[in-house]
């Protein structure tokens, strides 16, 4: 009987190592190369993602807003105001994180309120996009009444105050984080079960009140807000006032909202 050679071929395995040796060669040369390309490839992408996701610039966004002072567009080169700088510099900084459009003006608006907006069609825009966005378990904030008539208010009798009623109409806590005035001389408290917070006045000129602070409303219950107007404020003013009050909450849809005292400054 023949003997069957089971061995493997010679020129065979030499053959393998050798396309062995080729392939290992070949995807060490190309991942050298690809890892010598990948700053280009990756400044690349970073440009295709910002185009996609249209990244912010300063520039661009200052003009969309209004300074609460003077009631023009905010511009760098003609700040008129400190208020005028912080929002300037919120800008700044936002834009520096490298976010989208959407995310700079969703951030500035949550900051400073609808009315911000230079174009008021766009604030209408953006609060019926909050609204379809808006979870069903939502806080809702109701204020009554919208505005106050103080009627004459006496410089010589000081400092007044009234009441206006806040309610939590939706299904989970209302969180109130901060308060704010139009002027100085207004100065505004929420007064929930019984006790009274802190004072807020206007932030802008650097009055304010507690940088940290909030009180939660749960979902049916009440609170008040209570508003002072000290006319010693400005001594020498005589005549018909408005005032705006701010209030910021968690309510996804009117997370500022605005309330009015009207009065007649006299002796």
């Amino acid at each position: 009987m023949s003997k069957v050679n089971s061995g493997k071929n010679p020129a065979i395995s030499k053959f393998l190592m050798v396309l062995g040796i080729v392939l290992v060669t070949s995807i060490g040369i190309n991942f050298f190369l690809w890892q010598m390309k990948w700053p280009t490839l990756q400044k690349q992408d970073n440009k295709i993602t910002a185009a996609i996701i249209q990244l912010a610039s300063a520039q661009e966004i200052y003009p969309m807003f209004v300074c609460p002072c003077c009631g023009s567009p905010l511009d760098p080169k003609n700040i008129c105001c400190g208020m005028a700088q912080e929002r300037i510099t919120f800008i700044e900084g936002l834009t520096a994180g490298k976010l989208s459009k959407e995310k700079v003006v969703a951030a500035y608006v949550k900051k400073y309120g609808l009315d911000s907006f230079v174009d008021k069609n766009q604030a209408e825009e953006f609060k019926k996009e909050l609204a379809v966005n808006a979870p069903a378990n939502k806080p809702i904030i109701s204020v009554s009444p919208e505005t106050i008539d103080l009627g004459d208010v006496s410089q010589a009798e000081g400092e007044t105050n009234t009441l206006f009623e806040i309610t939590n109409t939706g299904k989970t806590d209302l969180i109130i984080d901060k308060l704010d005035t139009s002027c100085g001389c207004t100065s505004v408290a929420i007064v929930y079960q019984g006790q009274e917070g802190p004072r807020f006045t206007m932030a802008g000129h650097g009055i304010g009140g507690p940088t940290v602070w909030s009180v939660a409303i749960l979902a049916g219950e009440k609170a008040l807000l209570k508003v002072y107007y000290d006319p010693n404020i400005h001594k020498d003013f005589r005549g018909t006032a408005i005032r705006e009050i701010y209030i910021f909450s968690n309510d996804p849809i009117d997370f500022e909202k605005k309330v009015k005292i009207e009065l007649n400054q006299v002796d």
